[in-house]
């Protein structure tokens, strides 16, 4: 994969986290287990917790506070307002995105 391709998909990534987060608070192992089941690929080991550390920095996300479970620490990721808006401010590249990227594979599935 390509830098650029990498980037796409973390952009993406990082969205579908936060949209995740707009449904509920989530534990980071819950936030990979769900997008490894909605993309159908491992991803490597890490890459979510360090989209949500990208996140964190930037003020979409916040952590609950930690508990102990035993003697593993878990942090609950929670949407903040900024990552709302933040969510919100790409609705419509999304939508003409959408249009595109399904132009894009059905020329590909036809013709090549």
């Amino acid at each position: 994969m390509k830098l650029s391709d990498e980037k796409i998909l973390r952009g993406l990534l990082s969205l579908y986290l936060l949209r995740e987060m707009c449904i509920k608070p989530r534990y980071g192992y819950e936030l990979s287990r769900e997008i490894t089941e909605k993309i159908g690929v491992g991803l490597p080991k890490g890459t979510i917790y360090v989209l949500l550390k990208n996140l964190k920095s930037k003020g979409y996300i916040e952590n609950d506070a930690s508990t102990e479970d035993g003697e593993q620490k878990t942090v609950i990721y929670r949407i903040t307002e900024k990552g709302h808006i933040f969510v919100k401010s790409h609705y419509q590249a999304l939508r003409l995105a959408r249009g595109i990227i399904d132009d894009i594979l059905l020329t590909i599935d036809n013709n090549l």
